[in-house]
Protein backbone atom coordinates (compact mmCIF):
# COMPACT_ATOMS: atom_id res chain seq x y z
CA UNK A 1 0.00 0.00 0.00
CA UNK A 2 1.32 3.43 -0.94
CA UNK A 3 2.05 5.72 1.99
CA UNK A 4 0.25 9.06 1.60
CA UNK A 5 1.85 10.98 4.49
CA UNK A 6 5.56 11.78 4.31
CA UNK A 7 6.13 12.24 8.05
CA UNK A 8 9.01 14.58 7.14
CA UNK A 9 10.02 17.37 9.54
CA UNK A 10 6.66 17.61 11.26
CA UNK A 11 6.41 20.71 13.43
CA UNK A 12 5.38 19.71 16.95
CA UNK A 13 3.84 23.12 17.67
CA UNK A 14 1.70 23.53 14.51
CA UNK A 15 -1.89 24.40 15.42
CA UNK A 16 -5.10 24.67 13.37
CA UNK A 17 -5.70 28.17 11.99
CA UNK A 18 -1.94 28.81 12.00
CA UNK A 19 0.65 28.37 9.25
CA UNK A 20 4.20 27.18 9.78
CA UNK A 21 6.97 28.43 7.47
CA UNK A 22 10.40 26.81 7.58
CA UNK A 23 13.63 27.28 5.68
CA UNK A 24 16.69 25.11 5.71
CA UNK A 25 20.03 25.13 3.92
CA UNK A 26 21.96 22.20 2.48
CA UNK A 27 25.55 22.40 3.76
CA UNK A 28 27.35 20.57 0.90
CA UNK A 29 29.10 18.01 3.10
CA UNK A 30 30.29 20.51 5.71
CA UNK A 31 29.17 19.32 9.16
CA UNK A 32 25.48 18.55 9.56
CA UNK A 33 23.75 17.97 6.20
CA UNK A 34 21.20 20.77 6.82
CA UNK A 35 20.94 23.92 8.92
CA UNK A 36 17.61 25.45 9.89
CA UNK A 37 17.52 29.10 8.84
CA UNK A 38 14.03 30.20 9.78
CA UNK A 39 10.95 28.78 11.48
CA UNK A 40 7.91 30.84 12.36
CA UNK A 41 4.15 30.50 12.87
CA UNK A 42 1.52 33.05 11.92
CA UNK A 43 -2.28 33.18 11.64
CA UNK A 44 -3.46 31.51 8.46
CA UNK A 45 -5.93 34.28 7.63
CA UNK A 46 -3.07 36.79 7.32
CA UNK A 47 -1.85 35.49 3.93
CA UNK A 48 -3.53 34.19 0.78
CA UNK A 49 -2.45 31.04 -1.05
CA UNK A 50 -0.85 33.01 -3.90
CA UNK A 51 0.91 35.40 -1.53
CA UNK A 52 2.24 32.51 0.56
CA UNK A 53 3.90 31.00 -2.52
CA UNK A 54 5.44 34.35 -3.46
CA UNK A 55 6.64 34.74 0.14
CA UNK A 56 8.38 31.35 0.00
CA UNK A 57 10.06 32.32 -3.28
CA UNK A 58 11.25 35.62 -1.79
CA UNK A 59 12.70 33.88 1.28
CA UNK A 60 14.52 31.33 -0.86
CA UNK A 61 15.99 34.11 -3.00
CA UNK A 62 17.08 36.07 0.07
CA UNK A 63 19.07 33.15 1.46
CA UNK A 64 20.34 31.95 -1.96
CA UNK A 65 21.97 35.38 -2.42
CA UNK A 66 21.61 35.20 -6.20
CA UNK A 67 21.96 37.96 -8.76
CA UNK A 68 19.33 39.71 -10.86
CA UNK A 69 19.97 37.55 -13.95
CA UNK A 70 19.32 34.36 -11.96
CA UNK A 71 16.16 35.84 -10.43
CA UNK A 72 14.90 36.63 -13.93
CA UNK A 73 15.49 33.01 -14.99
CA UNK A 74 13.48 31.79 -12.02
CA UNK A 75 10.42 33.49 -13.44
CA UNK A 76 10.83 32.52 -17.11
CA UNK A 77 8.69 29.79 -18.59
CA UNK A 78 10.16 26.86 -20.50
CA UNK A 79 9.25 28.14 -23.98
CA UNK A 80 12.06 29.29 -26.25
CA UNK A 81 15.81 29.27 -25.76
CA UNK A 82 16.76 32.92 -25.25
CA UNK A 83 17.78 34.16 -22.80
CA UNK A 84 19.30 31.02 -21.33
CA UNK A 85 16.92 28.40 -20.05
CA UNK A 86 14.83 29.04 -16.99
CA UNK A 87 15.98 28.13 -13.48
CA UNK A 88 13.90 25.54 -11.63
CA UNK A 89 14.22 27.08 -8.17
CA UNK A 90 10.52 27.86 -7.92
CA UNK A 91 8.87 24.59 -8.82
CA UNK A 92 6.17 24.24 -6.18
CA UNK A 93 5.63 20.72 -4.88
CA UNK A 94 2.69 19.65 -2.74
CA UNK A 95 2.73 16.85 -0.20
CA UNK A 96 0.93 15.77 2.95
CA UNK A 97 3.31 15.38 5.91
CA UNK A 98 0.60 14.11 8.29
CA UNK A 99 -3.18 13.66 8.37
CA UNK A 100 -5.05 16.93 7.91
CA UNK A 101 -1.98 18.94 6.82
CA UNK A 102 -0.89 20.15 3.39
CA UNK A 103 2.68 21.26 2.66
CA UNK A 104 3.85 23.36 -0.26
CA UNK A 105 7.58 23.66 -0.82
CA UNK A 106 10.21 24.94 -3.22
CA UNK A 107 13.95 25.45 -3.50
CA UNK A 108 17.16 23.53 -4.08
CA UNK A 109 20.07 24.24 -1.71
CA UNK A 110 17.77 26.56 0.24
CA UNK A 111 14.43 24.90 0.82
CA UNK A 112 11.26 26.59 2.02
CA UNK A 113 8.02 24.95 3.03
CA UNK A 114 4.70 26.06 4.39
CA UNK A 115 2.47 23.72 6.42
CA UNK A 116 -1.24 24.41 6.78
CA UNK A 117 -3.88 22.43 8.65
CA UNK A 118 -6.64 21.84 6.12
CA UNK A 119 -8.74 19.19 7.93
CA UNK A 120 -8.73 19.99 11.67
CA UNK A 121 -10.84 16.89 12.46
CA UNK A 122 -8.05 14.62 11.16
CA UNK A 123 -5.13 16.66 12.49
CA UNK A 124 -3.18 14.88 15.24
CA UNK A 125 -5.96 12.53 16.21
CA UNK A 126 -5.03 9.39 18.17
CA UNK A 127 -4.87 6.22 16.09
CA UNK A 128 -7.82 3.95 16.81
CA UNK A 129 -6.86 0.91 18.84
CA UNK A 130 -3.74 2.49 20.36
CA UNK A 131 -3.41 3.17 24.06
Amino acid sequence: MKRIYSGFQICATLQPKMKCIRLRKYNHGQGEPYSELFHEHFPGHRISGDASIEMMKALVLKYEEVGASYILRCYLNKRGHEPESCADLFRITVEYPEPGVIRKYCGTNIQAWLDTVIVPEKFRQPIKGSV
